[in-house]
């Protein structure tokens, strides 16, 4: 849970209650192990009761809105998220949690903020990965792009992270930085399709040799086997040319700057 309470013990018989025992916190407890019995509607059921003794029971509270989770009553979650949050804004997991159940509702700003808000009190990077894809999908790129440079200055691991930024360089006609991108990428994952784009960029730049490479590496891959086999054909028959590595006297089809990627982008 990432919350926790620390009773302590004052004077008085050696079985005397302790603050677990008291209704709000037995309930929750209750509620928890029904949770862990994955038994959603019953801890549900009973961290309600813990709040209804307890309102201000940021424990139980948060606990509802898993059970919800679990369930996919997104709506109920969010309100319960939304509710640990109000109470302890220094929440990651609630804040973090909240994003999650609002963007399952497809209530893009609100998860926004939820996830900005989390990203404050915990700079991770698997969520700042989940908040610029959502951002990608609701169409604001621009947003999305801050995010994924800041996983790429940390040099992230993420693939998807770099063949997403070789995909927009590659969309401004950035070829320098869509050819490091999809490089990366490539590099971290062997996959035919990242291969096969590292080999589309590196063509556009005349860079032969270099995109030989990269299709003879995405040839190894099934899915992009008879597409590749057929630019590396394409490519070897340029390099026939005087100036290896420059424009070639017949360009390579589609390789032209400006004009569509070679036979297929994927």
């Amino acid at each position: 849970m990432g919350l926790a309470f620390c009773a302590i013990a004052t004077a008085g018989t050696a079985g005397a209650q302790g603050i677990w025992d008291d209704p709000a916190f037995a309930l929750y407890r209750q509620a928890v192990e029904a949770m862990d019995r994955k038994d959603y509607a019953k801890a549900s059921e009973l961290s309600g009761q813990a709040i209804a003794q307890q309102p201000t029971h940021v424990l139980a509270h948060y606990l509802r809105g898993q059970a919800a989770m679990f369930q996919s009553r997104w709506e109920d979650a969010a309100t319960a998220f939304a509710k640990a949050a109000e109470i302890y804004p220094g929440s990651f997991a609630a804040q973090r949690d909240l994003g999650g159940a609002l963007e399952q509702l497809n209530r893009v700003d609100d998860a926004t903020r939820a996830y900005e808000a989390a990203l404050i009190l915990r700079d991770q990077d698997d969520l700042r990965l989940r908040l610029a894809f959502l951002l990608l999908k609701a169409g604001q790129q621009p947003r999305a792009l801050t995010h994924l440079q800041t996983l790429a200055d940390r040099d992230t691991k993420t693939p998807e992270v770099w063949s997403t930024l070789g995909r927009l360089a590659y969309e401004k006609n950035d070829l320098a930085g869509a050819e490091k991108a999809f490089t990366r990428a490539a590099t971290l994952r062997d996959d035919g399709r990242a291969w096969f784009n590292v080999g589309v960029v590196r063509t556009r730049l005349n860079d032969l040799p270099g995109a030989l490479q990269a299709y003879e590496k995405a040839a190894q891959h099934g899915e992009t086997r008879e597409p590749a086999q057929k630019e590396v054909a394409k490519v070897r028959e340029a390099m026939k040319g005087p100036s290896t590595g420059t424009a070639p006297d017949r360009a390579v089809p589609g390789s032209a700057p400006g004009q569509p990627v070679p036979t297929r982008r994927y």
